[in-house]
């Protein structure tokens, strides 16, 4: 970054009580739309550390210090307000900070990450890129990987951290004119609510073990005991407040379902490390052993296989129609459809139809590509091929 832009930069208002916190928060409720971005660290821990929240408003920048507030209750109602659309860019981490300080979800929300690339300005794309491309301005993001916790922050460190919001401010100014101008900014609205719904935060694990790799290839009482694991390991990471693979790694849990260990020993060839086995050991094994003699009744649905030969070629063909029409919008591919979606379609109606659209196909996507897929495979019959 030059000298020139940063300087450019506002000076922030530093919001460090519970008071000011509250003070502004009405304010911001007043508004149409803030940019928001936080600062965190997340090295050894299972759960963010939150360093700093950054947000800008039609006229200032503010830097909220989380270690200085303990009272979000008015940050919270602000982050639910439907009133004010939350602007962010690659929304995700953020959205499970904001989430960790005050038990609630903004929403509504604009991520310019997905705006972007909707506004036909190029692939998915960090901060940097949309910056240059939206506002035609370098920026730095050297101080990405910066210790946020510690105190004082440095100079460098509150101008990168104003930075940001500063120019997500006038990012989403020009994208939601431009798409307004090429009729999109529905799909805008619709894509960053579905974001919301599938990124909702709650307490049930129970689908986490279809996260682990080659889940399928176990039987079906095996894939009990795998999804009974894997919850156990979610709920041990989050009190341990570590990392998942800090607990037992995916592969571990494969192990520990496919093998069911009965012994402490078994579980060391399952690969469950030492210490974890001192701490946790005999409550792993009991558990698996409470999953031998649980009713079928219980058992999840059985993991899908991978496509057939015959499905997976018929998928390289929806991936190819999807790829054509993609190019005429000028947006990514996979920001149309992605693969897994097209293989949800697939397996709708797979091998005689009649196939029915997933979710993510629905909405603007449906009138866009969604129709003429279905047509398409609703005309085949791939028993036959």
């Amino acid at each position: 970054m030059s000298n020139n832009i940063l300087d450019s930069i506002p000076q922030p208002i530093w919001i460090t009580t519970d008071n000011d916190l509250a003070k502004y928060c009405q304010i911001w409720q007043q508004q149409a739309f803030i940019s928001l971005d936080t600062e965190f660290v997340r090295t050894s821990t299972f759960f963010p550390k939150a360093g700093l929240v950054q947000v800008a408003d039609n006229t200032d920048c503010y830097l909220v210090d989380p270690l200085l507030i303990s009272d979000w209750s008015s940050f919270a109602k602000l982050l639910e307000d439907q009133g004010v659309v939350k602007v962010f860019h690659a929304c995700s981490e953020d959205l499970e900070v904001c989430h960790r300080l005050t038990g609630t979800t903004p929403s509504p929300v604009a991520d310019t990450q997905i705006g972007a690339a909707l506004a036909s300005l190029g692939g998915i794309m960090g901060f940097q890129r949309l910056v240059k491309a939206v506002l035609d301005i370098d920026i730095d993001k050297g101080e990405t990987r910066s210790d946020w916790l510690q105190r004082p922050l440095r100079p460098q460190q509150v101008k990168y951290a104003v930075a940001d919001v500063f120019y997500l401010h006038q990012c989403y100014e020009r994208l939601l004119t431009l798409l307004t101008d090429m009729d999109r900014l529905t799909w805008w609205q619709e894509d960053c609510h579905r974001l919301l719904v599938l990124g909702q935060i709650n307490d049930d694990y129970s689908q986490q073990y279809r996260k682990v790799k080659l889940a399928w290839k176990l039987r079906p009482h095996e894939q009990y005991v795998l999804q009974q694991v894997t919850a156990w390991r979610e709920e041990t990471a989050r009190l341990w407040n570590v990392p998942r693979s800090q607990v037992v790694a995916d592969n571990v849990l494969w192990n520990m379902a496919r093998f069911q260990p009965k012994h402490l020993g078994d579980l060391a060839r399952a690969g469950m490390k030492p210490h974890v086995r001192q701490r946790v050991g005999e409550e792993a094994l009991a558990l698996i052993a409470s999953t031998l003699d649980a009713d079928e009744s219980v058992w999840p649905d059985v993991l899908q296989k991978p496509l057939s030969p015959q499905a997976g070629e018929e998928l390289k063909v929806l991936k190819k129609r999807v790829t054509a029409h993609a190019d005429t919008l000028d947006i990514p591919a996979d920001m149309l459809v992605k693969k897994k979606t097209l293989e949800a379609l697939i397996r709708s109606g797979y091998p005689r139809g009649p196939y029915s659209l997933p979710e993510p196909l629905l909405g603007w996507r449906k009138t866009e590509i969604a129709d003429d897929l279905l047509d398409y495979l609703n005309q085949i019959d791939l028993s036959a091929v």
